[in-house]
């Protein structure tokens, strides 16, 4: 009787005792649309990389300084490197593999099997299929707005390797996916108003389908003004349906878009790693200049004081030492380690108005969005007095007079635009103005500040002092794109070879693979 009890109570619980409670089965992964909310946590979490642990392995800081911060922030000059083993990357000197392959790899390997699975589940989720395909684009302009040419029309296709698609192509794509999801999320929207889809696994908002109704507008309206200076029709036309829609694009404080910090388990800010423990960088030269120039009441909140009270950055393409990064008078990002993580500023979508309608003409539009946007970004960074602030037609950006070294400085004026709209001032002064503003209210996002920069010319950015490209990279245009992987090299040289050729025949300035080549949308060739 003994051994029957034994062998009862033993089998009894066969199952849960052998069964990995940390794990979810496959029958689990069903209840409650666990398997299409964690696919899609996934990819949140990987828009830009963010804290998360894979394994044994903590993800994210990491990454998101090699993509992120070694990248966008530094080329736009929102960051500047201060750490000595990042010289090379600091002139140029584009060598560093992991450096420059990062966003590529990341985006297919960390994102896309997520953005399958839950295609896969389209038929039955079609909403939660919505917002993949919206992070998906969020995901892929970044990878492409870096590269050009890449492999987009054969995802999900299960094809080992890819050929790559035109740029051109692939914002077409890009449209025609956010026109879908879009519409398929509005439907939802107004026959459930109040019905929140994977609430319990959206991070960003917290399952609110009109939010993301808005972020997908204002992302669509991005990828518009984008493609402006390639396909004029193209941009316009796309333009008009995201002012034209019912739900319409973000429009307040509330409307940011931001990856949170979970209410349980481990977390930290990049930024502050980066800044902090890393101690590998400070704020950027450009950005400081602009900000001291205007006396922006925004500084307090954007960056820490230098030993001095002021304001300093560090510009990037200089030579840098020990003793220079040990400086107490240069300033860091004002973050902590719990921040969450932003993706996009609503003050953005009335800039992008604002641009709209200044190339429409209509200069009395352009000056409400315009004004608006700074009114938006004031109150998304908690400072009052913006009206005093739009007002001020006096101050403009100065020089950079870099406190530790003076033989970094940039003597030269970047710009002599104010922050006051003037409507007798020509297009390309109102231009620059609004991309200005919408420089100071991108920050820290500095993938956005640099495609902007590439794609206007403003706001006007420090140039590098010191240039290794070996003429690849010119120094006033700047760095255009970055490299292609190697790793696609090996394994897939054939199609990144097509893909060579393809950069060079829809760019403006084409030179094959390296960081001088124009993208296709890059045709502003004023400057």
């Amino acid at each position: 009787m003994a051994v029957l009890a034994a062998s009862v109570s033993c089998t009894k619980n066969f199952v849960e005792k052998n069964t990995n409670q940390e794990n979810a089965t496959e029958e689990m992964m069903t209840w409650d649309g666990l398997s299409t909310g964690s696919a899609f946590s996934q990819m949140t979490r990987n828009m830009i990389p963010s804290y998360q642990i894979i394994g044994d392995e903590e993800y994210g800081s990491a990454n998101y300084q090699v993509i992120q911060d070694l990248a966008g922030n530094l080329f736009a000059g929102y960051t500047g490197n201060v750490q000595t083993g990042f010289n090379a990357n600091n002139v140029y000197n584009i060598t560093a593999r992991e450096w420059y392959e990062a966003m590529f790899n990341d985006a297919y390997t960390r994102v896309i099997g997520s953005w399958e699975e839950l295609d896969a589940a389209r038929e039955e989720f079609p909403e939660a299929a919505a917002m993949g395909d919206i992070v998906k684009v969020a995901v892929m302009h970044r990878v492409t707005d870096t590269y050009g040419p890449i492999p987009y029309l054969q995802i999900g296709s299960g094809a080992v390797t890819m050929e790559y698609d035109s740029q051109e192509t692939v914002y077409r794509r890009f449209f025609e996916e956010l026109s879908s999801a879009i519409d398929v999320l509005t439907a939802f929207w107004q026959a459930q108003p109040g019905t929140k889809v994977l609430e319990a696994y959206d991070n960003v908002y917290y399952g609110e389908v009109v939010k993301w109704i808005r972020f997908a507008n204002t992302l669509r309206m991005r990828l518009a003004m984008r493609v402006v200076y390639a396909d004029e029709d193209l941009a316009m036309s796309q333009a008009d349906e995201c002012l034209g829609h019912p739900v319409g694009m973000m429009a307040s404080a509330a409307d940011i878009a931001m990856l949170h910090k979970p209410a349980a388990g481990a977390w930290e800010n990049p930024l502050y790693q980066i800044q902090y423990v890393f101690d590998d960088a400070r704020i950027g030269a450009t950005i400081e200049t602009y900000m001291n120039g205007y006396n922006d009441p925004r500084r307090a909140k954007y960056f820490t004081a230098g030993s001095d009270g002021g304001y300093h950055g560090v510009r990037n393409g200089i030579n840098i030492n020990a003793n220079y990064a040990a400086s107490g008078l240069l300033s860091r990002i004002n973050c902590t380690v719990n921040d969450d993580l932003m993706w996009m500023n609503p003050a953005e979508a009335w800039f992008l108005q604002a641009e709209y309608w200044i190339r429409k003409g209509d200069n009395s539009q352009a000056k409400s969005c315009y004004e608006e946007g700074i009114r938006v970004s004031f109150a998304t960074a908690n400072v009052s007095n913006a009206d005093s602030y739009i007002a001020d037609s006096e101050n403009t950006p100065g020089t950079f007079a870099d406190v530790v070294n003076g033989s970094n400085s940039y003597n030269t004026k970047l710009s002599d635009v104010t922050v006051a709209w003037n409507a007798s001032d020509s297009f390309e002064k109102k231009l620059e103005r609004i991309i200005t503003q919408k420089y100071i209210a991108l920050y820290p996002e500095g993938q956005e500040a640099w495609s902007e920069f590439r794609r206007t010319g403003y706001p006007k950015v420090i140039p590098y002092s010191v240039n290794s490209s070996n003429g690849a990279i010119d120094t006033q245009r700047q760095i255009r794109r970055l490299n292609y992987p190697s790793t696609e090299y090996r394994t897939n040289q054939a199609n990144v070879n097509a893909a060579v050729s393809v950069l060079n025949r829809e760019s403006s300035l084409g030179n094959g693979d390296n960081g001088g080549s124009r993208l296709w949308w890059d045709k502003n060739t004023r400057f």
